[in-house]
Formats: structure tokens, sequence, C-alpha cells
């Protein structure tokens, strides 16, 4: 019932706000576990257009530390629980959380509070990937857009991949039996009236199993320049089929 009504919020949301283009859907499996590593731009829209373009259940990998009061943040952390999305809390955030006349034990209970929570998303994803599901992640950590912090100053920045969702492979795969496709997201948006997106599913990429850390490095960036280049803006077409302008 969460997952459904979520998904009709979103279809509701790029139905008024998002005029969507999809290509590569072929490319994520129809079935198993899957990881979507995706570029983030748009703190809702990305989330919603991959999560009404994949034929699937969906669940992100959600950042909550942009909810400052505990009550919101209470609220949020429930529906994500009842989604069963995973919840961490970047670790960047914790020293910005910071206000004048907060409690000085504040940041290190904060800290504390960090740490318990990438525990249990790392265990909540590992347990959505070996019993075949579809998690989102956003491996950039922040979006272009957003209307709390962002580090990023432009729409065409775009942040280093930290590796914490290969390391999430990496252990889901410690069984022995699962295997996980990282299928690599591109996703260009175009101001106006109403947002143009377009998202691109690329080829699955695969992290072997016992590689060293150079490999597991080299995997960490080859899914990131197949995102850098699945986000190119779109070639345009003139009437007779050929790039406008070419």
């Amino acid at each position: 019932m969460a997952w459904r009504s979520l998904h009709l919020m979103c279809r509701c949301a790029m139905a008024r706000h998002v005029e969507l283009r999809v290509e590569g859907l072929e490319h994520v499996p129809a079935s198993g576990p899957v990881m979507i590593a995706a570029r983030h731009f748009h703190h809702l829209y990305d989330g919603c257009a991959i999560g009404t373009t994949i034929p699937r259940h969906v669940h992100i990998l959600v950042a909550m530390d942009w909810v400052r009061r505990p009550v919101g943040r209470r609220l949020m952390e429930r529906a994500c629980r009842a989604a069963r999305f995973p919840v961490v809390i970047r670790p960047d955030s914790v020293n910005r959380q910071a206000e004048p006349g907060d409690d000085p034990g504040r940041p290190a209970r904060y800290e504390a509070e960090a740490s318990r929570a990438l525990r249990r998303a790392a265990a909540d994803a590992v347990g959505l990937l070996r019993t075949g599901h579809v998690l989102v992640v956003f491996p950039e950590g922040y979006p272009n857009v957003d209307p709390g912090y962002t580090p990023k100053t432009d729409d065409a920045a775009f942040l280093p991949f930290a590796p914490g969702f290969a390391r999430l492979v990496a252990l889901a795969q410690r069984d022995g039996r699962t295997r996980v496709p990282v299928v690599p997201t591109g996703l260009h948006y175009t101001r106006g009236p109403r947002w143009r997106l377009t998202l691109r599913y690329g080829r699955p990429c695969f992290l072997d199993a016992g590689k060293e850390r150079e490999a597991f490095d080299r995997f960490v960036r080859e899914v990131e320049e197949r995102v850098r280049a699945l986000s190119a803006a779109p070639v345009e077409h003139g009437g007779d089929g050929a790039p406008a302008g070419g």
C-alpha cells in the first residue's frame, strides 16, 4: 500500500511538472536483484522518474539529514520504513548540522546516530538485493536542485562518485549466490515552463567477486564515467532526421 501511494504521487508529480523521455529501459533486468546507480540532479523528480518508468517495485536509498526537526524526521523515517527505503545520514552533514546555541554534546550524538543509520541502511540494502529487488542509489550524494543544502553550484556540476554503492554490491554478493547488475543511469534536464528530462539506462556493469582494491576503484570510476556519458544533452534532430544545425 505504501509503495502504491508513493507510485501514484510520483506519477502525478511527473505528469504535472516534467516532460519525460526514456531511453534504454531494456537494459534494466525484468527480474532478480538490480542496483540503479544514477546521477542526482533534482531532489524529487530523479526518484519519481526512475520509480515510475521501471515496471517493478523500486526501493530508493534516501538521505534524511535534510529534515532537521525531530518530528518531521520521525514521520519521514516511518514513511521510508513502510516503503522499505533504506535511510542514511550523509557523513559530511554531521558538522554542518550544528547551529548556534546547540548542546555541545549534540555533534557526538549526531555522529553516533549517523553511524547507526548507516549500519541499518547497509543491512536493509543488502537484504533487498539478496531477495531480488531493485535498489536506486545516487552515488554523488547531493542533487543540483535542492530546497536545502547542496555543494553543487550550477546545473552542470557533477560530484565524484562515493564508493559506497559498490561496497553494498560487494556485501550482497558475499553469500556466493547473489549477482548484482549495476545499471548506470543518466539524467539530463532542461529548464522551462515544465522540466524536460531525458532519462537513460545503460548496459549493466558487474563487480567481480574477490577483486583487489585497484580493480574495485576502477569499477567505481567505470560506473561514474558511464553515468556522466549517459547524462549528456540529447541530440536534437531537424525535420529531415539530421541533427539540428548540422
